[in-house]
């Protein structure tokens, strides 16, 4: 399957919204934010902010696409450190188990080392999340340990592990 990986446009809100929609249940043990809807229009204008955050050196958020469909989206954000981002993502529903969560990971590392200042990607996942952990190997991460952790969403127990790919694996991948 085709996923293609890219920058949100305020064209696409109505569909980022409905897959957020259509997806609630699925996503709101994992995905604090998932609790609450919003319109159209405040869609819009997240992904204005969002665009003009990353114009000023911000965080990455990107939606993932099967031809016209949203199944997905991630994002990599500067969480930790300067050198090294840290990679987000969500299924929509209808798409968990097809290979999504790999391809927007996979995608998302490209984007971090094109960046030469970028020498490490991590992911982190709440301990009891084995399909992150699954999507973090496949993507050819390692990982480098756990810690505790406040928890955020309602799925989430209180350790977080920790994956790792530094631009010399990945080097070697490609």
């Amino acid at each position: 399957m085709d996923v293609v990986v890219r920058p949100w446009t305020e064209q696409d809100a109505g569909a980022l919204e409905a897959a957020v929609q259509e997806s609630r249940e699925h996503l709101r043990p994992r995905m604090a934010w998932a609790d609450g809807g919003v319109d159209v229009g405040r869609r819009r204008r997240w992904i204005r902010e969002q665009n003009e955050a990353e114009a000023a050196g911000g965080d990455r958020v990107r939606g993932a696409f099967a031809g016209a469909a949203v199944v997905g989206a991630g994002g990599l954000h500067r969480r930790i450190g300067p050198e090294a981002l840290e990679i987000g993502y969500w299924v929509h529903a209808a798409w968990t188990r097809r290979g999504v969560a790999t391809a927007i990971a996979t995608a998302l590392v490209a984007e971090a080392f094109a960046d030469a200042g970028i020498v490490a990607v991590e992911i982190h996942h709440d301990a009891g999340n084995a399909a992150s952990g699954a999507v973090a190997a496949k993507a050819g991460f390692t990982p480098v340990g756990a810690r505790a952790r406040a928890p955020v969403a309602p799925a989430d127990g209180p350790t977080e592990r920790i994956w790792r790919l530094t631009r010399d694996q990945y080097r070697k991948r490609i």
